[in-house]
């Protein structure tokens, strides 16, 4: 499983981070890794509704503030040169993150099983994001449990983790 093009979702959370040093293991010395961050427009939308200004101005903040983070992401894995790239994108995260891995032919998925919206009712009703992903995904999908999970199960098993 080597030399692999991946696509790395990230929301800049300490899980998707994780997702993020699997993938690098498995793409491979040739594969090429894109992170890509999803400004979530339901979240502008409401941003809206609440009076939090412009459609545009806020997409506008959100995509900078996720530019700079993403920067913050790539200068601390220089050493990978052009082989790491970053993509940002606005929509609903599940259908962008769908929409990009048919549309760029990769050959694995990785993705923290959980990332920041946790508790969220809507995703009791409907499914998170990750699940909503793997249900209508066209290629491998390797799902990185949190750290906190993973350190647990090791535990109660004898195992190490990748920490």
């Amino acid at each position: 499983m080597s030399n692999q093009d991946v696509l790395v979702p990230i929301d800049f959370s300490a899980s998707s981070l994780r997702a993020l040093d699997y993938a690098l293991e498995m793409a491979g010395k040739e594969g090429e890794i894109y992170l890509l961050h999803v400004v979530d427009s339901d979240l502008v939308a409401r941003l809206v509704d609440e009076g939090f200004g412009e459609a545009d101005d806020i997409v506008g903040r959100l995509r900078q503030r996720a530019e700079e983070r993403m920067k913050g992401v790539l200068e601390g894995r220089h050493e990978l040169g052009e082989r790491l790239k970053s993509l940002i994108a606005v929509g609903k995260p599940f259908a962008e993150i769908l929409k990009l891995s048919r549309e760029m032919d990769f050959d694995l998925m990785v993705l923290a099983r959980q990332g920041r919206r946790m508790g969220d009712i809507e995703a009791l009703l409907f499914g998170s994001t990750a699940e909503k992903v793997l249900r209508g995904a066209r290629i491998p999908v390797l799902f990185v449990p949190n750290a906190g999970v993973a350190a647990r199960s090791a535990s109660e098993s004898g195992e190490t983790t990748m920490e």
